[in-house]
């Protein structure tokens, strides 16, 4: 089985940092195969929801012909697939961090017409 590949979506997930502060594996996994390519090693940030449950976030770089894009991947089983069966190098950030209650992107300013 390609590692790549989740047989089990059904739909595509296009992901933007303007509409969503963090992407899920299945908006990882749209972009590789609209033929992103992800560059590694992948940095992981700990945070932590009230001191007691621990989130991870893996910051993927993602480059096509010229383009580049940066996609924060929340931690989930696709990404531990992933992870394990390519081999992906994965620094952790040493840094705790506290989990932001806010964990959408910020508003789209009004635009006056």
């Amino acid at each position: 089985m390609n590692p790549l590949l989740m047989e089990d979506i059904d739909f595509y997930h296009h992901w933007h940092p303007q509409s969503e502060r963090f992407a899920g594996g299945d908006c990882l996994a749209t972009a590789l195969m609209r033929g992103w390519v992800l560059k590694v090693p992948l940095v992981m940030e700990v945070y932590w929801c009230a001191c007691t449950r621990q989130v991870n976030v893996y910051h993927c770089d993602l480059m096509r012909n010229d383009e580049r894009m940066h996609m924060p991947v929340l931690g989930n089983p696709y990404m531990d697939h992933l992870i394990q069966h390519i081999g992906l190098p994965v620094i952790v950030s040493e840094e705790r961090k506290q989990f932001l209650l806010q964990a959408v992107a910020p508003a789209f300013e009004k635009v006056s017409v």
